[in-house]
């Protein structure tokens, strides 16, 4: 009976070792301020270069980035959402969902 609890112990352990595994190669890691400070950099002036923009080519930029812009006219705003599940690595859930 002890022989088959450690076996079956050992076998939960394994998947659990398996699943941690997996988690740790999809989730992103952060990123550092140098790293964010080069990407803002290398991007440039994004919003100047969107402004002029076609309005055709800032359509497709915005679809790419999953987001879309809605504009309220009475209270001249514009309401933006984005869709970050097209972004997303693999999702795993751990004994279903914890």
């Amino acid at each position: 009976m002890v022989t088959a609890w450690i076996a079956q112990t050992q076998a939960e352990r394994a998947r659990a070792e398996t699943e941690l595994r997996i988690i740790a190669r999809t989730t992103p890691r952060r990123m550092s301020q140098g790293e964010i400070t080069t990407l803002v950099t290398a991007l440039g002036d994004i919003a100047t270069v969107l402004r002029n923009a076609d309005p055709a080519d800032k359509a497709e930029v915005y679809r790419q980035l999953g987001l879309r812009l809605n504009y309220q006219p009475e209270t001249q705003t514009v309401r933006a959402e984005v869709d970050l599940s097209a972004h997303r690595g693999v999702i795993v859930c751990v004994r279903g969902g914890t």
